[in-house]
């Protein structure tokens, strides 16, 4: 029997599936928005942005080479230069902070032969010269003065202890000092963040040690390096510390100072400069005698 159902009208072929959309039914091709794939360009150049001057792939791209950015980590321990000879305390903390900190030690004449390349190879430099006999051994050239400078400005951290690199090397052979510079300032510019008082007759105290009974006590309240740490000692049943100092000036923010128990008299203890990348800290005492604030310090400067 022949004819034509209902609904039939519209198959073009007669068989089921082979209905011909019409022309003017047909979707039409989505178009992308240009302010959305601006918008999509935008956000990729700023993650680009944070992750190129994040520490971790900094310490990576230098530990090939592609730039001279302070810094070889790329692992969770900082890489640490120490300059000089830390007290013996001073190395059995790092020791028990191995977790936090790797570092090597070299003396100030063997960065002479192109110090920025060695500097830019760590992370952090601490410059602790403090034991050091002779004013040699507290000295350091113009070169690498003026290398751990730049190094600061470029995004580098420097701790310094104590009167550390107060006198600039020189003489014949480079085995004197030059008698004509004491203090920081004329190797190291503006980086250090305290200078030299003077006292009478032309005597500058940071050459002028002083042994001090008291206590370490917090002045800048935000300070990480302080962190979860009023005074030092921390229970008033143990007695105060010996803590040998200078009288010197702060020039930086100073984060905590040096309670003295038999003077009126205090004393800077910790001072802190921040440049634009970089930073600077010192530290009026051996960091030995705080291990708490000691390790605040490691955790701060990762």
């Amino acid at each position: 029997m022949s004819g034509v159902f209902p609904g039939d009208e519209d198959i073009a072929t007669g068989y089921p599936g082979d209905e011909i959309m019409p022309e003017r039914m047909a979707k039409p091709a989505k178009k992308i928005d240009k302010r959305i794939v601006i918008a999509v360009i935008a956000v990729i150049v700023i993650v680009a942005v944070l992750v190129v001057f994040s520490d971790p792939i900094i310490s990576g791209i230098n530990k090939i080479g592609m730039v001279d950015i302070p810094g070889i980590g790329g692992n969770n321990q900082t890489q640490m230069l120490i300059i000089g000879q830390p007290s013996t305390g001073l190395i059995t903390e790092l020791d028990n902070q191995r977790d936090l900190i790797y570092y090597r030690i070299k003396d100030a004449a063997d960065l002479d032969v192109n110090p920025a390349e060695q500097l830019a190879q760590y992370d952090v430099i601490l410059l602790d010269q403090h034991l050091g006999a002779t004013p040699y051994d507290k000295s350091v050239s113009r070169a690498l003065g003026e290398a751990i400078e730049n190094y600061v400005m470029a995004g580098g951290k420097l701790v310094v202890v104590m009167d550390s690199g107060i006198y600039r090397s020189g003489g014949e052979y480079g085995t004197g000092i030059a008698n004509d510079v004491i203090g920081w300032k004329e190797t190291f510019g503006n980086l250090i963040p305290v200078e030299c008082d003077e006292v009478a007759q032309g005597i500058l105290t940071c050459t002028q040690p002083v042994m001090v009974s008291g206590t370490i006590e917090r002045l800048e309240q935000d300070s990480e390096i302080m962190k979860g740490i009023e005074t030092a000692p921390a229970d008033p049943r143990y007695e105060p510390l010996n803590i040998l100092t200078f009288d010197v000036k702060p020039l930086g923010e100073q984060v905590a100072y040096i309670n003295s128990t038999e003077e009126t008299k205090n004393y800077p203890g910790i001072v802190e400069k921040n440049l634009i990348i970089g930073k600077t800290i010192y530290f009026n005492y051996d960091p030995a005698i705080t291990p708490g604030i000691w390790q605040n310090t490691l955790e701060y400067l990762r």
